[in-house]
């Protein structure tokens, strides 16, 4: 996949896809962009920073090399080209084991999961308090774009004839980028995501020999839980910093105590408040603790 595919893909979705001197951007939130692909590092001059501010933008985050401005953070990631089950702990080792046994680990056509997912879309979403992801049209839009781009994939585990996990994956080069995971709640005793994420981290890094797998950046909320998950699973964490720059406007507002005291407030009031506000509050955190 080029970053023409994905920036074509993203367009299919409906979002904006903005074109700088080092490299594509996305309104991953309204009025907010995010470098993409996301993991891949950048360090834009202030004049091309400067020239994001045109039109409805508020702020923008990116990646950056540790020896750039910016937050210290960190993408996951695993690498070991002898990747197998002797290299995860005995209770991984049991659960993968489990999993494969009782789930069946395969390509699944887009269209499939679109058919046979939605449970296991919602019970993630709702499992994660992240209600409203890919509702309504939303779903068939997104599955018939992943369909109609070059180097996405689409696998799932199979219980009962159920889908009890999917997940979707995106090939840069020598590289692939994990891109959404979903699973079904009555089917987690199963263990379809240890199955999954097991059969596909040895497709790519050992019968395919790519160099790495991403699955995802440091998140603005705390997933601790979800972390840990990949952590068990052979994964580690490569540092980085996270950038994340505001509009000057914006910038003198949010230094204002009142107007980030209620960011916070609201941001840290869990689940009343919803991903707008949690996700706010992490922005602002992740610009404070970078010294913008």
């Amino acid at each position: 996949m080029s970053g023409n595919d994905f920036a074509a893909f993203l367009a299919r979705l409906g979002h904006q896809v903005r074109e700088t001197e080092s490299g594509a951007w996305y309104d991953a939130s309204r009025w907010f962009l995010l470098g993409i692909p996301s993991h891949e590092l950048r360090q834009p001059p202030d004049a091309e920073l400067k020239a994001l501010w045109r039109g409805r933008t508020l702020g923008a985050r990116y990646t950056t090399p540790l020896s750039a401005p910016g937050r210290m953070s960190y993408q996951i990631v695993c690498d070991d080209p002898a990747y197998g089950l002797e290299t995860l702990s005995a209770n991984t080792r049991s659960k993968v084991r489990r999993g494969l046994k009782r789930c069946e680990v395969r390509a699944t056509p887009a269209a499939e999961i679109a058919l046979h997912g939605r449970q296991a879309h919602e019970d993630t979403v709702a499992r994660q308090d992240r209600a409203g992801i890919l509702a309504g049209r939303a779903w068939q839009t997104f599955w018939s774009a992943v369909g109609e781009t070059p180097g996405m994939e689409t696998w799932g585990a199979w219980c009962d004839d159920k889908l009890a996990a999917f997940l979707v994956t995106m090939r840069f080069g020598d590289s692939v980028e994990f891109l959404l995971a979903r699973s079904r709640d009555d089917t987690l005793g199963n263990y379809p995501n240890n199955a999954l994420l097991f059969t596909l981290t040895e497709e790519m890094l050992v019968r395919r020999k790519l160099r790495e797998i991403t699955f995802g950046l440091e998140s603005l909320e705390p997933v601790g839980p979800l972390d840990q998950f990949k952590f068990s699973m052979g994964y580690r964490t490569k540092p980085l910093r996270q950038r994340v720059v505001f509009h000057p406007v914006l910038a003198a507002v949010l230094r204002t105590p009142t107007v980030r005291g209620l960011c916070l407030r609201w941001g840290e009031a869990g689940t009343g408040r919803g991903v707008f506000w949690r996700k706010a509050a992490g922005l602002l955190r992740f610009a404070e603790e970078a010294g913008v």
